[in-house]
């Protein structure tokens, strides 16, 4: 069993999903022109008849977002992308014109660091 949660980092606070559509828009605002970090936790469960292995761990990546024109923000949010995702945005969707670079893992980003969950799994004998 594989369970992972996102969440997005700006000011201090946690951004989740965003509520309704100015939620969105005040998370956007609060994202663009600056760094952000977005962190998603994953534990792993494998059972072996009576063996139980249980891995958690977290995932870091700070994103750089571009400054982005009260228009631009409006015009993302009304395309409602970013209604079911941390932080109202999406990396791998319209709001990739928006990101500037980013440190670590893009996977991650998305919502489930793959790479590092398939290291887990190696490591760990079960691929």
């Amino acid at each position: 069993v594989i369970g992972a949660d996102t969440v997005v980092a700006a000011d201090h606070q946690i951004l989740g999903n965003p509520k309704d559509q100015e939620d969105a828009v005040r998370m956007i605002r609060m994202l663009q022109g600056r760094t952000h970090q977005v962190l998603t936790g994953v534990t792993v469960i494998l059972r072996d008849g009576v063996r139980k292995k249980e891995i958690c761990f977290a995932e870091t990546t700070h994103v750089h977002v571009y400054p982005m024109t009260e228009e631009q923000i409006r015009d993302y949010v009304a395309s409602g992308e970013p209604m079911d995702k941390a932080g109202a945005y999406g990396i791998q969707g319209r709001f990739s014109a928006f990101i500037e670079k980013i440190e670590g893992d893009y996977f991650n980003v998305v919502g489930l660091p793959v790479s590092y969950v398939y290291q887990v799994l190696k490591e760990l004998g079960e691929v």
